[in-house]
């Protein structure tokens, strides 16, 4: 990408309140090194398709940027010549998870998320990997060296599928671990974000901390005690208690990582424990999407511009200057394991340090993780191995043996009724092979 100044962004699942304006306002912030350019915007829903789009239109005009938007319902159109592709859909939209997580909980299953693990995280695997796989093989033909970035989830499951299922290349990126980060630092260790070296490998969702330090000192010492002064542990007991058993502290927070152990999310447990995240509270969900959709209307009616608008805090820019300019950055990402975690299967999706330049992603070696952390990334590892093939080769057998895997299946009495049931619920959204 060296010399090059006009690049072709696509968004697939651009009706994304929370991504697709706030990654637009980042590309834009990047004038340095890309000069203009043209944003594609992709989505099934014409209605919030269109909003977004004149929205972008507004957000681009006030920024001065010599960009084009265009919006497409078929991303066929979108695809030619693209340098990055962004994932940031679900299939079924917003709605879907409400209809995830009814299904489950009636066959016993509570999920504090349900889109990572769980039945819930199985039925978004088997309704979203399809579509990645359609669009990358679309990048191979008509744009074979572009750059396909994942936000949608789950993360591992879709990155797996694009590295497993077709040659373009991937990565997917999360907020999680750098945001925990930050919390530590400015909760517990009282100092600036920045001022917080840390390293962190595992999976998507469950990531553990194995460094911090702060002017080269090591402080992951001061931890426990900090924890507990700090408020942080009371806040976010699960990941207290998991540091305290599994001896590395888990990111990013109890919403998440408890939901790889199934015993944080049984009824009993959770009536006793009175933990923060139960069952997944729609109602805080649907006031941050009011909020997103009165950013769009402000935007579109003039009260917000370009300048208040501001960036989003999320890395891929980051990737994106490095990767033009040569200029050596590391992030965070998932990436495919070749040996960077030596005792967690190679071929698996996992998060850790990368390295990124001209050349590309450079992931980091990060030796072996403590055995029983190792196990249950191996464990998922699997699940997603199993999950992608089922849903590319719609086979139902699959899917259950992975739902029988997933430690959340553990809470359901009757797991081949629960998958039954969340296929039905999607049948006209599944490949014609569930049919």
């Amino acid at each position: 990408m060296f010399g090059k100044e006009r690049f072709i962004f696509t968004f697939i699942g651009a009706g994304s309140k929370e991504f697709t304006l706030r990654l637009l306002s980042d590309i834009l912030h990047e004038e340095d090194i890309i000069h203009s350019g043209e944003f594609r915007l992709v989505d099934l829903n014409e209605v919030v398709l269109d909003e977004i789009y004149q929205a972008a239109c507004v957000l681009v005009q006030s920024s001065g940027r010599r960009f084009t938007v265009t919006k497409h319902l078929d991303f066929h159109e979108a695809i030619p010549g693209v340098d990055f592709v962004f994932f940031t859909f679900v299939t079924g939209s917003f709605p879907s998870w409400k209809t995830d997580i009814e299904i489950c909980t009636r066959h016993g299953a509570l999920q504090s998320v349900g889109d990572t693990i769980g039945p819930g995280g199985i039925i978004r695997a088997l309704r979203n990997v399809p579509v990645v796989v359609e669009v990358a093989r679309e990048m191979e033909r008509v744009s074979p060296s572009a750059w396909a970035i994942n936000y949608s989830n789950p993360e591992g499951a879709l990155c797996l599928a694009i590295e497993q299922y077709t040659r373009i290349r991937t990565f997917g990126l999360c907020h999680g671990t750098p945001d925990t980060v930050k919390k530590l630092a400015e909760r517990v260790y009282k100092v600036p974000a920045q001022d917080l070296s840390y390293t962190a490998a595992g999976i998507n969702h469950l990531t553990w901390i194995t460094g911090l330090s702060i002017n080269g000192e090591d402080v992951y010492p001061q931890l426990p005690k900090l924890l507990y002064e700090s408020g942080l542990a009371q806040e976010e007991p699960i990941s207290a208690q998991l540091y305290d058993i599994y001896g590395l502290y888990p990111a990013p927070g109890d919403r998440h990582v408890g939901e790889f152990f199934p015993f944080y999310l049984k009824e009993n447990v959770l009536r006793e424990q009175n933990y923060r995240w139960k069952n997944v509270d729609f109602a805080p969900l649907e006031a941050g999407r009011r909020k997103e959709q009165q950013r769009v209307e402000a935007l579109m009616q003039g009260k917000l511009c370009f300048a208040d608008f501001g960036t989003s805090g999320e890395t891929a820019t980051h990737f994106m200057r490095a990767l033009i300019t040569g200029k050596p950055v590391t992030e965070m990402a998932n990436v495919i394991n070749r040996g960077y975690i030596e005792n967690v299967s190679d071929g698996m999706v996992v998060e850790l340090p990368v390295a990124v330049d001209a050349f590309g992603l450079h992931p980091s070696y990060m030796g072996a993780l403590p055995d029983g952390i190792a196990a249950k990334c191996e464990t998922l590892g699997r699940e997603y191995r199993l999950l992608v093939d089922a849903a590319v080769h719609c086979d139902r057998k699959l899917a259950l043996q992975a739902l029988m895997l997933d430690p959340l299946g553990a809470n359901v009495d009757y797991p081949a009724l629960l998958l039954d049931d969340l296929l039905a619920a999607y049948r006209p959204l599944l490949p014609q092979g569930w049919q």
